[in-house]
């Protein structure tokens, strides 16, 4: 079976059988495709984030290494209280560029800025969002703004 076969076993697991989709993840990190290794890693961090397995999930993220596990790696850490690390991974997502995890990603560090009483940091991150065009990014920018 070819790595992407792997990969897409683990899809029609997900979400219903996620010990079957684990599986084959873990087949198609082993297969060294780095493709298939690469989205089986996330979605294998999706799969422990959701059920709790924080230790887990940060492994899968940092395994994966893509502005969207990097942005999840910041919302992961920042919900566990280590702020510090989340503003890291939020700050990778921001310089990746990437047109997704960017703008998510510079929302909540305006939202971290928030948090800590830094509100001229903070409106800087909003105004960085608002401006990148990214829908949900953007309006939740703009509301802060407002």
């Amino acid at each position: 079976m070819s790595p992407q076969d792997l990969f897409n076993r683990g899809l029609r697991e997900d979400g219903h059988r996620p010990d079957e989709a684990r599986r084959w993840y873990l087949l198609a990190i082993e297969s060294g495709h780095p493709a298939a290794a690469q989205r089986a890693a996330f979605n294998l961090a999706l799969i422990e984030d959701e059920s709790g397995h924080l230790d887990e999930a940060r492994h899968w993220y940092g395994r994966a290494a893509t502005p969207r596990a990097q942005f999840n790696l910041g919302v992961l850490e920042d919900c566990c209280g280590n702020t510090e690390v989340a503003r890291r991974w939020y700050t990778k997502a921001v310089e990746s560029g990437h047109p997704e995890a960017a703008p998510r990603a510079m929302f909540n560090l305006g939202l971290l800025e928030d948090r800590e009483g830094r509100p001229e940091r903070a409106r800087a991150h909003f105004l960085m969002a608002a401006g990148s065009g990214h829908e949900e990014a953007a309006a939740r920018a703009s509301e802060r703004l407002a």
